[in-house]
């Protein structure tokens, strides 16, 4: 499913070779992602991608080689009589029907095309709770529209984040305006890096939801008693006329407004109690 925030034609499939291991995994479907997707057809443009681009191959081979045999058995998909005109097609279908992957690559872009992003105000998360003087943990940080909102009056901010290329754009955020109380590390809501009631806050947007019990467990893991877990979406334009029953039944308040966009909007928050 293409979301439209970058243009196929001006990316180049060789921005595959910017991808970091973990983002490899998720192509190839070595991870419960909600980004791999098994249809046929997207094993035929990946495994066309692959049989016309071996430096491509070499890379994944390499950087992710759990996905070696799974490679191999694309490429064996594809005839060697394709025309370059019908690889590009192919290499321009999968950047649109993964841009949700390849926009990890360009966060700038993602800063400024991602409705989540760039219209969200930075209110919508600190009128939830009191961040004042707060220890915060924000999973799958992004660009860090969370934590770089929390760390304007938290105590300090630890992002984590999977992705290399985010980490990157974070860090050179912190280094050219000198913040001072945010830091940014690897992890994912499965595997949080840190010690039983660290937190007096964790926080995430769009990142639970493939088991959301583990997930909330996870976070409550590292969350003080007495703190609060946080799920804060960003504005877009869709259309939601009821909150996320799930986290309902894991004991979650709401508020709900309505986005720029005209979008239903849910934040959604947790006091836990051990």
């Amino acid at each position: 499913m293409s979301f439209n925030w970058i243009s196929a034609n001006e990316i180049s499939i060789n921005s595959i070779l910017l991808m970091d291991r973990w983002m490899l995994q998720q192509l190839m479907g070595l991870s419960d992602s909600p980004m791999y997707d098994t249809s046929e057809e997207y094993r035929i443009l990946l495994g066309t991608i692959f049989a016309y681009n071996p430096t491509i191959v070499w890379y994944f081979k390499n950087r992710c080689p759990e996905a070696a045999d799974r490679v191999d058995q694309l490429i064996a998909l594809i005839p060697d009589t394709l025309s370059s005109e019908e690889v590009k097609e192919s290499e321009a279908s999968f950047i649109d029907m993964m841009d949700t992957m390849f926009v990890y690559l360009q966060p700038e872009i993602m800063n400024s095309k991602c409705p989540y992003i760039r219209d969200w105000d930075s209110d919508k998360l600190l009128s939830i709770v009191d961040f004042s003087d707060k220890l915060v943990l924000d999973i799958g940080s992004g660009t860090g529209r969370l934590a770089f909102a929390a760390a304007t009056v938290a105590r300090k901010v630890y992002a984590s984040e999977p992705c290399d290329r985010m980490r990157e754009f974070m860090r050179d955020k912190i280094m050219k305006k000198q913040i001072s109380n945010v830091v940014v590390l690897d992890g994912t809501i499965e595997a949080i890096p840190f010690e039983d009631d660290t937190f007096d806050i964790t926080m995430c947007g769009y990142v639970m939801g493939l088991d959301i019990k583990q997930e909330v467990a996870s976070l409550e893991r590292v969350t003080k008693n007495g703190g609060y877990i946080i799920n804060c979406m960003g504005d877009d334009d869709r259309k939601n006329d009821k909150p996320n029953e799930r986290l309902l039944e894991e004991g979650f308040k709401y508020s709900h407004y309505v986005s720029k966009t005209d979008g239903d909007v849910y934040r959604y928050w947790k006091k836990v109690n051990k």
